[in-house]
């Protein structure tokens, strides 16, 4: 699966998650991660070999919108290339409300549409848990993917999380009480 990749993390932070409230109890910090478009796409690039996806990358734009690329190999229909606007929901907050949002502006074609409404069950086994494409909306469940990836330690540290783009890049917001 997409992020079923267990992460090997430097000794002092895999301790920190063993223990969070242990090791960083009291701890109230607001950060703000500034990736820049080059880093998300060597990230993006790490996806495993089988899946229908031969291309995906990042393009933030100033004015909170991200250009998602995408080529894939499409069952019927065949090679499908996009390039989808999407444009970054309002924050999210654990636990009440999980699923950070991308609504598409732009970049379906007259039948994408009604084709992906059609497949949609089948769309949704191919993709990782924890993330939801429709015709209108790229959905991830935060707490989902984390897990996947090894770091279900840091779902209850994260009280609130914000993406938002400028030029270049992707600007993630974390609250995180421990």
């Amino acid at each position: 699966m997409y992020l079923a990749l267990m992460p090997i993390l430097p000794q002092p932070l895999a301790t920190i998650l063993e223990n969070p409230e242990a090791h960083i109890g009291g701890t109230d910090v607001t950060l703000d991660l500034n990736l820049g478009r080059a880093f998300l796409n060597k990230v993006l690039a790490a996806r495993p070999a089988d899946t229908p996806v031969e291309e995906l990358l990042l393009d933030p734009e100033a004015g909170n919108l991200v250009n998602l690329h995408l080529q894939v190999q499409a069952p019927v229909i065949g090679n499908v290339r996009r390039r989808i606007t999407l444009q970054p929901g309002p924050a999210v907050s654990f636990p009440d409300q999980p699923w950070l949002q991308f609504n598409i502006t732009a970049g379906f074609k007259l039948l994408d549409k009604p084709i992906i409404k059609l497949m949609q069950s089948q769309i949704a086994d191919k993709l990782p848990k924890g993330v939801e494409l429709t015709s209108d909306h790229l959905r991830l469940h935060v707490p989902a993917l984390l897990t996947s990836a090894g770091y279900q330690k840091l779902v209850p540290l994260i009280k609130e999380l914000q993406l938002t783009s400028e030029a270049n890049r992707l600007v993630i917001r974390l609250w995180v009480v421990a």
